[in-house]
């Protein structure tokens, strides 16, 4: 049994214009923040284009298969993310400024996975 849920409001199918803040990330060239590369994060937004048209539909077994689906394949991105930013560290390949870059876009990347692939298996 599917628990329904409530529609989505009509401006979240907007929200992926807050990707556009992940520009602000090549702030870093200019003023060398570590900080200004945690911006790269905001491309994560972007996942909303996919996800927020397929929220709009009543879930039902299938949705909900291919949500699972979606998840599992999604699951190594962090996982990589994770273990190249330790192994940097703990090497000392990569600096703090490294660290972050990696793991802003390994962010992004996870949830821009996750929506593709969750699109990918809805539409096939």
């Amino acid at each position: 049994m599917v628990k329904s849920r409530k529609p989505p409001r009509k401006y979240h199918r907007f929200t992926w214009l807050l990707g556009f803040l992940g520009f602000l990330g090549f702030r870093y060239f200019v003023d060398h923040d570590p900080a200004s590369l945690f911006m790269f994060s905001f491309f994560a937004f972007f996942s909303y284009f996919f996800t927020s048209k397929l929220a709009a539909e009543m879930p039902d077994e299938r949705y909900e298969e291919n949500r699972l689906k979606a998840k599992a394949a999604t699951m190594f991105v962090p996982a990589t993310v994770l273990f190249a930013v330790g192994i940097g560290l703990t090497t000392g390949i990569i600096g703090l400024t490294g660290a972050v870059l990696i793991a802003a876009i390994g962010w992004a990347a996870t949830f821009i996975t996750y929506a593709v692939a969750f699109w990918y298996y809805e539409k096939h």
